[in-house]
This record gives structure tokens, sequence and C-alpha cells, in this order.
């Protein structure tokens, strides 16, 4: 019931009433369900927002058109009117519609993954209309623009970032400081991204190669993914069916059966077909060359200086000579005509009015291309072309794709300038190119001028030629210059020159004290070790001594110095000593540790208790923390009920129990260490493709457990074709199996495909076979 004084209010206008009070009334009135109440609901909000203040450049979510915020166009047939044929609307819209909501309310990021015109910018479109109509909606052409809102930002406002890769890219980058600013201030940030893109940037790095994409790996651990397949199911199809009759364009989209329903609609086959069967060969040539910019890393539209540097490198002699006067103009005429209606092979960018800036290549054709011309190797003249009129943002992608390929020389031009310009990555890759050609000169003028990772690897070289003039001058006093300390220590320990090591030590160098400790132990002098890691030892444990003091003790089974270290505030001594307990056996103190820890709020310790309460066989306590809501105790559990061991590769079938199950529940919900464990138990199962259904969708949204199990289950099974579509999707894990799988063969033809692909690790595998001077048995 309404009060009276609530209802004379809102019946007279005296005051804007709530939500809430507006659902009351309107259920008394006897409008009871959404639909019935929408309508009013959508006034009330936009008089009770009315006074908020409205962002430069935002317009009313319903007043948005989607063609302007990415929604492909559809194709176009006679006699049926309207840029968009009618929503179908998709298994995930309820998963969307509650993600977007909970952003609304509290702030967030809601991110849609999948391919090229499988419907994520339309299937979004439709769910922020369902879900915020009122709202305002920002779609910021640059980073400034995004900046500018963070500074100040609006409430009640959608920020729209169709293909997020555009604004992690760009030079002032959206960073994860404006990105907490945005959720903060609640507003609802919603993005596509390719699967690719998404792949390349959550993976985890390989051990001892640089991490270009570390800031972006940490924005998409804030998001609410939303997978988009490629296809319709089933279900969608039948909705489909029953709009067919309101729209023919629907009906040609389900008749058609060599492309799915949505790349129909966005016209890709046509695409296809325009390209590879195209009567102008110049036509071709420059959409190819297009192609192969975008291929290669070029994410900036392509010039018209660059087409007309690189289009003659796929023309024949004859085709070049005979070429009309004109033919750039012809050609570009034939790559932009829009197929029925919808978009063209390249799409002009715009510059400012009436100026086109250049052009790009439709999505869908390139995903295409780029399978197509995978393993085809770009001619010089289009690498030059590149180097020549590229984007400057697109320097460094450029150039780690042309190092992926071995096009060193192109590699070290475009490196050499990200480097100088003060990129992290790029100085990486160029160090590692200049050491493997052995470029000394080069590397010592980079590491005069500054640069670290030249310093590193300029050290390296030193080490090993015995230069321990230049390594003392490079490392200086107290370790100036770390990599060549830690050079200068091995050298003097192989030469034994124990007084200039003693002497650094004594000055304060940590690395020297380090190695000093290390030769005691190899020599037996156990003790010795002991007392002299105890002086240099820091007790917060956070130097190389604090370390190896710590390693020694657990070797040598002393929990009673480990317990001191641990109450002096060293963590990793807290941590180890629990590990050592355990082994010898008290189990009792090394679970009220992992108690203790767990109680104050520490995160390593509140994940292992489970583990230690489920090998301890204390079902009562581990199910008392899974019934809390403990994740990990659930697992353990899960595994105490299928009588697993540690070993996962030795795990019986699953019994019936009910953790088994939830743990299965919870591996289909996204728990990623649910699913890994899960997946194991199915392959022992011989079921490999519901084990992939478990982890592929796991490991496109980012895991790397996931990612790293399923390569190898793909590998273990011999499915070559999937491992090499995920690598080319940036699966480093599934790329490192690829490769190691081609090596074992002897698969020579194979892994220099690999190469012109741009495969991670197969330059680096090729490169080192060459410099062992032992090619690969060709067995193809």
């Amino acid at each position: 019931p309404l009060p009276k004084a609530t209802l004379s209010d809102l019946l007279n206008a005296k005051s804007t009433p709530t939500r809430e009070t507006v659902i009351a009334f309107l259920t008394a009135c006897g409008l009871l369900d959404d639909m019935a109440q929408r309508p009013w609901l959508d006034v009330w909000e936009r008089v009770a927002t009315a006074h908020q203040p409205r962002p430069d450049g935002a317009v009313r979510v319903r007043e948005a058109r989607p063609r302007m915020l990415g929604v492909h166009a559809a194709i176009q047939i006679q006699d049926v009117r309207g840029e968009l044929p009618p929503y179908v609307p998709r298994d995930l819209d309820a998963d969307l519609r509650t993600a977007i909501t909970a952003a609304a309310a509290s702030g967030g990021l809601v991110l849609m993954i999948g391919g090229s015109s499988v419907g994520k910018t339309r299937a979004l479109f439709e769910a922020v209309q369902a879900a915020l109509p009122e709202w305002w909606l920002l779609h910021p052409t640059d980073m400034p623009t995004i900046g500018a809102h963070a500074a100040a930002p609006t409430p009640r406002t959608v920020l729209w970032l169709d293909e997020l890769q555009r604004y992690l890219n760009h030079p002032a980058r959206l960073t994860l400081g404006v990105l907490h600013r945005l959720i903060t201030a609640r507003t609802a940030v919603v993005a596509t991204l390719w699967p690719d893109e998404y792949s390349k940037r959550t993976a985890r790095p390989v051990a001892g190669q640089s991490d270009p994409h570390a800031d972006d790996r940490e924005i998409l651990r804030l998001a609410h993914i939303v997978q988009v397949p490629d296809r319709f199911t089933t279900t969608e199809r039948r909705r489909a069916e029953a709009l067919a009759n309101t729209d023919r364009r629907l009906r040609i989209a389900l008749d058609t059966t060599d492309a799915g329903f949505t790349q129909v609609l966005a016209a890709g086959p046509a695409l296809i077909q325009r390209w590879e069967t195209a009567e102008d060969c110049y036509g071709q040539a420059v959409i190819t060359a297009a192609l192969d910019a975008r291929r290669v890393g070029a994410q900036h539209p392509v010039t018209r200086d660059y087409l007309t540097a690189a289009t003659p490198a796929y023309l024949t002699p004859t085709q070049q000579a005979t070429a009309p006067p004109d033919w750039l103009e012809q050609s570009l005429a034939y790559a932009t005509t829009p197929v029925h209606g919808a978009t063209g092979c390249l799409n002009p960018a715009p510059g400012g009015m009436s100026t086109i800036a250049g052009w790009t290549a439709a999505d869908y054709l390139h995903q295409h291309a780029r399978n197509r011309r995978r393993t085809d190797r770009l001619p010089s003249a289009v690498w030059e072309a590149l180097i020549a009129h590229r984007h400057p943002d697109d320097t460094l992608m450029l150039g780690l794709g042309a190092d992926r390929r071995a096009q060193y020389g192109y590699a070290e031009i475009l490196l050499r300038q990200a480097a100088d310009a003060g990129d992290l990555v790029a100085g990486i890759a160029l160090a590692r190119i200049l050491t493997d050609a052995n470029r000394i000169d080069d590397l010592r003028d980079r590491a005069e001028a500054g640069d670290p990772n030249a310093s590193s690897a300029y050290a390296h070289i030193l080490a090993q030629q015995g230069e321990l003039e230049e390594l003392r001058a490079r490392a200086g006093v107290n370790a100036h210059d770390f990599p060549a300390a830690s050079y200068l220590a091995d050298l003097l320990a192989k030469r034994g020159l124990w007084e200039e090591l003693q002497s650094r030590a004594d000055a304060g160098d940590d690395v020297s004290a380090a190695k000093l400790a290390d030769v005691l132990i190899e020599q037996g002098q156990t003790e010795e070790a002991l007392a002299f890691l105890r002086a240099e030892a820091d007790d917060a444990g956070e130097n190389l001594c604090s370390q190896r003091l710590v390693d020694l003790l657990v070797n040598l089974g002393r929990p009673d110095e480990l317990r001191a270290r641990s109450n002096a505030g060293d963590l990793n001594a807290t941590y180890r000593l629990v590990d050592l307990l355990e082994d010898q056996g008290d189990n009792t103190e090394a679970l009220a540790l992992l108690r203790k820890m767990a109680a104050a709020g520490d995160e390593y310790a509140a994940e292992r208790l489970p583990r230690s309460l489920r090998m301890l066989g204390m079902a009562e306590e581990l199910r008392a923390l899974a019934q809390a809501g403990d994740a990990e105790a659930v697992k353990q559990l899960a595994i105490l009920a299928a009588g697993q061991s540690d070993n996962i590769a030795h795990v019986g079938p699953p019994q019936k129990d009910e953790y088994l199950e939830e743990i299965y529940a919870r591996a289909r919900a996204g728990d990623e260490d649910a699913a890994c464990r899960f997946a194991t138990l199915i392959v022992n199962q011989h079921d490999v493709d519901e084990a992939i259904t478990v982890l592929g969708p796991l490991a496109d949204a980012g895991s790397w457990n996931a990612a790293d199990q399923l390569a190898r289950m793909l590998a273990d099974h011999n499915r070559i074709d999937e491992l090499r579509k995920r690598a080319d999707n940036g699966d480093d894990r599934a790329a490192e199996q690829l490769i190691r799988i081609l090596i074992e063969r002897g698969q020579l033809r194979d892994l220099e495909d690999e190469l012109a692909a741009g495969t991670t690790g197969a330059a680096r595998a090729l490169r080192r076979r060459a410099q062992a001077n032992r090619p690969l048995p060709d067995t193809n």
C-alpha cells in the first residue's frame, strides 16, 4: 500500500516520485508486467535525470544509431527497406543484459568477444537499448575524449568502445587508472574485441621474453566476458525462422549454408568472391596489398603512397607495363564498391571533411585472407613500402611481425626506431637480433646510450669473452649495472678471485655476496655459508642473501631458524616453513600457521589450507569451508571424492558425489581451476572433445592454465589443425606445442610455413638449428 501523503504528492505532481513508488502505483492500476510498465518508467527516468549534466557529444541510448556505433550494414535487396533487419534474439542475451544492469548499478566493463561479423556489436547495441534506454551514450573516437570524461565523469553514462584494440593501441592508450576512475564513477563501459586480440593480450608471457601486454592484461581482468559464437545455435535459427517472413534478408541468410547467418547478412562471402575472382587484376592487387599489410601488423589505414609502392609487387611484369595511367583510381573504385549495399573490400578512413586518410580492409575479408595467405611471404617491395609509408603507431607491431618471420633486416629498422622512442618491448627484441648476429659494436653503442636491454646482452657477451676490466667498469660500485654485476660475480668466482668478490660484497653488492655463499655451499662448507648468509641477510627477506638463506635452511631441515625469520617478518620464510613442516610430518603446526595466516587475510595461505586439509583426510573441516563458499575447498572435496592423487596423470574415473558434480558445474560456469581439474578426468575417460568444450572458452577468455592444458591436450592427441588455428589467434601455448611437434617430426617445410605465417617460436627454432649446424631432416 502507498501512504496517502505519497499518493497525494504523486497525483498532484508535488515532487518527483521514486522508481519504487511509480512501480507500486502502476501495479495498483493493473499494469503488472515489465512490458506494460516500461514506457512509464522510461518517462520517469527522463524526468528524474533531467537535472543531470549531459556529456559532450553524448546522445540518449534510445536515440543512438547502430551503424554509427559499428554495427555492420546488412545486405540490401529490392523492395526491402531499412539499414538493418529485425534483431534475432541470441542465447547470450540474458547473460549480457544482466551484466549490463550490474555495470549500471556499480560501474563495470562488459566485453563482447567474437570474430568478425558474428553479431557481437548488434547484440550489444540491443542489450544496452533494452537495459538503459534513457542513459547517455558516449562514443569516443580518441583517447583524449575518454580521458576528459574520466576526469569529470557524468552519472548514468554508457561509454561505448567498439573494437577495444583501437583504444589499447592508441599512443595515449587506455590505462588501468582511467578505467578505474570510470568504474568508480559508475560508468557502464561496454566494448567488443576479436578473440585473437584478446588471447594475445591476456596470454602469460613466455619466460625470458618481453611482455608487451602487461597493462592490457590487467584491464581485461576487470571485464565481464560474453563469448559470441561464430554460428547461430539451433534455437537461434528457429527464432530467425519465425522472423524471416518479416524481412527477406533473414531468409537469404538462413538459406545460405556455406557461411554463418550473421556473416551472410554482413555480405562477408560476397566480399571474398569479389576479391578472389576479380576480373580487374589491379583492383585485386590493391586489395591484396592492403590485406597483407594488416596481416603482418599494420593496424591503421593504408595510405595512397603505400598502395602505389606495394601494389606492383602483386602484378606480373606485363601487367605492370600495360597498366592504364589511372590504374590506382580504378582499382580503388573497384575495391571500395559496396557489396550488396553493405560494405566494400576496402573502406575509406576519414582525414577530415572531404578528405580520405587511407583505406582499411573489411574485417570479415581480413579474417579470411589471414588464413588463406597465412604462409605467403611478403615481397621485399611490400616490406620496403611498409617501412616508408607506415603509420608511426604501427612501427612496433610491424617490427615484431618482421622479427617473427625472420625478416631481420626490416625488423631491425622498425624496432630500432621504436626502441629509440622508448619502447621497452622493441628494445628487448632489437637486443636479441643484434646478439644473434654478433653485432657487438652496435650493442655497445646502444648500451652506452642507456638502452637497458642492450646493456644486459652486452654484459653477457663480455662475460663469455672473459672481459673482466670492462665488466668492472660497467658494474661500478654497489652493482650500478645489475646484469654486469651478476656476470662479473660469476666470472670472479670462476677465476678464483675471492678477495675482489669479498671486497664487492663488503661494499654492499648483494649479487657478489650471494655468489660467495653459493661457492661455499658448492664446496661443502655449509656452516660457513650459513654464518655468512645470516650476516648478509635482510630480516624482511628482501635481498638475494635472504632468499639463499631460507633455501639453505629448508634443505638442511632447520625449522627453528625458519620460525625465527618468520617471526621477524620474512614472509618467504613463513611459506617455506609450512612446506618443511609438512615434509617432516608435523602437520599440526603447519595447519596452525596456515589457519593463522588465512585468518589474517593471506591469499596464499587461504588457498593452500584446503589442500592441506584434503591431504590429511580432514573431510569435515574441508566440508565446512566448502559449505561456507570456499571455492578451493569445493575443488579439494571433489578430488577427495574422486579418489584423485596429486599426480593428475593417474586419475581414475570420477565417482558420483555432490562435490564432484559441483566442480563440474563450476567448470561449466567459468571456474578455470575447476575446468582444468575436471578436463583431466574427462580426458582420462577418452572424451577429448568434451574436455575441449570445457577448456576452450576459458582459454579463449585468457586463462593461462586452461590454455596451457588445452595446448598440451591437443598436442598429445595429434590435433594439429586445432593447434595451428589457436596459434594463429595469438595463443603462444598452442604455438609452442605446434613448433615442438614439427621439430620432433623433422617437418622442415611445415616449420618454414609457420615461419612465413609469423607463428611464435618458428624463427627461434630454425635459428637454433642453423646455429647448431643441424638442419632438420626433410621428411615431407
